[in-house]
């Protein structure tokens, strides 16, 4: 994941949410980043930020119409906007990895008082009367100076801007009733408890370890509760099947009936949105500044992935029925909902016999870390230097980026890798500094992290990663290089800032490197022998990475095309009814009778709305730039600077499918990742 910054307005939100602003006074008088903040100074600074933003905004509104130019207006109304961040730094940032909790919850709270200012502010019109006096000039711009104006006024379109006064108060109101269903949907997904209560002889096949940690009711039985860390591991190994089918219904019911009527009333309230910004749909609106463009080249788009998988797909769960028949001696056409996870489980630990446990121990994090890069730097042409700069905490490290051939400083870059009270607790790349040209002609050099909790080290064992950690580190790192070698004149094009089903692609590529047989011998080394993973291993992982490819794939694109039907339809369908039929169409065989699954897609409510399809299309677009390294020699320096120049360099300053176009030499097809996924294309 990159935490990364918009050139949306309403992506000013995000800006103060995370405290990323590059000015000077993050800088101690080295020009380094510091991180002595204290909570104590962080309102008193928002309140003389907030009261400098009003003045320099209202000095924006004076400048005479014909005097407007797009460094006094349309970069003027940015550079106002990094003022306000400037008072505080770090200190958004710090909110995720500070060990002081009384600092992360001043700052939390801060958080919310600013993004609700930056509501109002987005929305002011005397502000966007300011701009539209220049834009409605129709200047004569550069390509990319062009394409900035662009994007801010569709997203001043999006924050209802070019309504009427009457409509503009519609809006508003639509707008937080819609934001009122999304709290309430996450919030009965999150407060949902039906847990599922068993005999310790319904646990036959569940380890001890995971039975310590259950709950007991006062007559002895067991709670399996519906966070992942009880279900997952009881649908997969359980041996008693009704228990299964009975968790299975549970869990698929999570949000209940209430988060039904929710989405439903969500799904209209963003159609009546969309209509009267003059919209046609939902998705028409989300997708008018990504890189897919309308509905119709995202449906194209999977529906061709579909026909290609379903035959995957078929094959595979012909195989899991024949499996299954001959372990139970049953006759059975299908696998039920309730059996997959077991059946699927029971044969990888039979045929593919993967420990996880064992396979971390040739994975040190410090011989992973040093491998990728070294790797990476002689792919992309820099180095990484060590250097001794302020850091937030004592395990973090950092470095100075390079580039090889000219030593000429690139970026600092810091790893903050293992787990602590109050830390963010999954793994995302940080811009803290974004590059962009400055006022005197020199550029800014970015300051970036990594942030993930992986093991630490014992008295007797270094930390060690699973292989799913190393391909997590590797596909973090994509993100930390396309944020540190940008080259972006400006800020709000800068690394990672993309188009949102563009922005995984880098770092997806990046994993395919964690899965070649010479760079895993490369990255590992056991702790013990200091042997790397031998050919017999790599062979086996190999091997199961791709068993049950063809369903998963198919399983992501039902939730893509579930996504996109729900906000292109003319009217709200019955939503429980869509997901049976189109599951049955594009994943085949049937769910189980009286769920309602999508009572608890998250995703489809939180943000990811006619959206959900990034996922496979940067995924596509990943496999077939590895496919080039792949043509050429995936450790070629000439390719990897040909990556470097036509894509991370760029960033957002131009339309992604030229980028994608330039470095491939010819438009996107789907045929590497089919390969890559087990699939030749037939």
């Amino acid at each position: 994941m990159s935490m990364t910054k918009k050139v949306l307005f309403l992506s000013f939100l995000f800006f103060v949410a995370t405290g990323v602003f590059a000015m000077p006074s993050m800088f101690n008088k080295n020009g380094v980043l510091h991180f002595d903040y204290k909570a104590e100074d962080l309102a008193p600074a928002e309140k003389a930020a907030r009261a400098q933003l009003e003045k320099d905004l209202a000095d924006l509104i004076a400048i005479p119409a014909d005097r407007r130019t797009f460094e006094n207006t349309i970069l003027g109304y940015e550079k106002a906007f990094d003022k306000y961040g400037e008072a505080l730094g770090m200190s958004g940032f710090l909110a995720y990895v500070s060990t002081d909790k009384k600092f992360r919850d001043t700052m939390t709270d801060l958080q919310m008082q600013m993004s609700q200012y930056m509501v109002d502010v987005a929305t002011r019109r005397d502000v966007y009367k300011a701009i539209r006096e220049y834009t409605d000039t129709k200047p004569q711009l550069g390509p990319v100076e062009a394409k900035l104006v662009k994007e801010m006024l569709i997203g001043f379109r999006h924050s209802g801007m070019d309504l009427n006064d009457e409509d503009l108060e519609k809006f508003k109101a639509l707008n937080k009733e819609k934001a009122q269903y999304v709290i309430n949907f996450d919030k009965n997904i999150q407060e949902y408890k039906d847990p599922l209560t068993v005999t310790r002889e319904q646990l036959e096949g569940l380890g001890e370890d995971y039975i310590g940690k259950l709950e007991k009711t006062a007559d002895g039985k067991y709670l399996i509760t519906l966070d992942y860390p009880d279900v997952i591991p009881f649908m997969q190994n359980a041996e008693n099947e009704e228990a299964r089918k009975a968790l299975e219904y549970k869990y698929n019911r999570r949000g209940g009936e209430q988060n039904v009527e929710l989405l439903e009333k969500t799904v209209t309230l963003r159609r009546q949105i969309a209509h009267l910004l003059g919209y046609k749909t939902h998705a028409d609106l989300k997708l008018e500044d990504r890189m897919a463009k309308n509905p119709k080249n995202v449906m194209t788009f999977l529906k061709d992935l579909q026909k290609k998988l379903k035959p995957m797909g078929k094959s595979e769960d012909k195989f899991m029925v024949a499996y299954k028949n001959e372990k139970s001696g049953q006759k059975s056409r299908t696998v039920y909902p309730w059996e997959s996870a077991y059946w699927s489980n029971k044969y990888r630990k039979e045929n593919l016999q993967l420990d996880n446990e064992k396979i971390k121990e040739y994975f040190p994090s410090q011989v992973v870390i040093d491998g990728m890069l070294d790797l990476f730097g002689g792919v992309f042409g820099i180095t990484f230097e060590p250097v001794n700069v302020p850091v937030w905490h004592p395990d973090v490290k950092a470095f100075l980026i390079k580039d090889k051939q000219t030593a000429a400083p690139v970026a600092y870059f810091y790893m903050d890798l293992y787990p602590r009270e109050g830390k963010y607790k999954h793994a995302a790349c940080f811009d803290l500094v974004a590059g962009k040209e400055k006022e005197d002609g020199s550029y800014q050099k970015p300051f970036v992290a990594i942030v993930a909790n992986m093991n630490k080290p014992s008295k007797d064992t270094p930390s060690l990663l699973k292989h799913s950690e190393v391909e997590t580190l590797f596909h973090e790192f994509g993100h930390v290089l396309h944020n540190a070698l940008t080259k972006s004149k400006y800020e709000a094009f800068s690394g990672t800032s993309v188009s949102w089903d563009f922005v995984e692609a880098p770092s997806q590529m990046l994993e395919r490197w964690a899965w070649n047989p010479t760079v895993l011998k490369k990255i590992s080394k056991h702790y013990k022998t200091g042997q790397p993973l031998p050919d017999e291993l790599i062979a086996r992982m190999l091997a199961a990475k791709n068993f049950g490819n063809g369903g998963m794939y198919l399983r992501q694109n039902f939730f893509a095309q579930y996504d996109m039907t729900l906000h292109t339809a003319d009217k709200t369908p019955d939503t429980t009814k869509l997901y049976f039929d189109l599951n049955k169409k594009i994943r085949g065989g049937s769910l189980t009778k009286n769920t309602i699954p999508q009572a608890s897609f998250g995703h489809i409510m939180g943000g990811y709305d006619a959206g959900y399809y990034g996922y496979l299309w940067s995924e596509v677009i990943a496999e077939d730039f590895f496919s080039e390294f792949e043509k050429h020699g995936i450790f070629n320096p000439e390719i990897g600077l040909k990556f470097r120049r036509e894509i991370l360099e760029k960033g957002g300053s131009e339309d992604e499918q030229k980028l994608v176009e330039n470095f491939l030499g010819r438009p996107v097809n789907n045929e590497p990742f089919l390969r890559a996924i087990g699939l030749e294309d037939k």
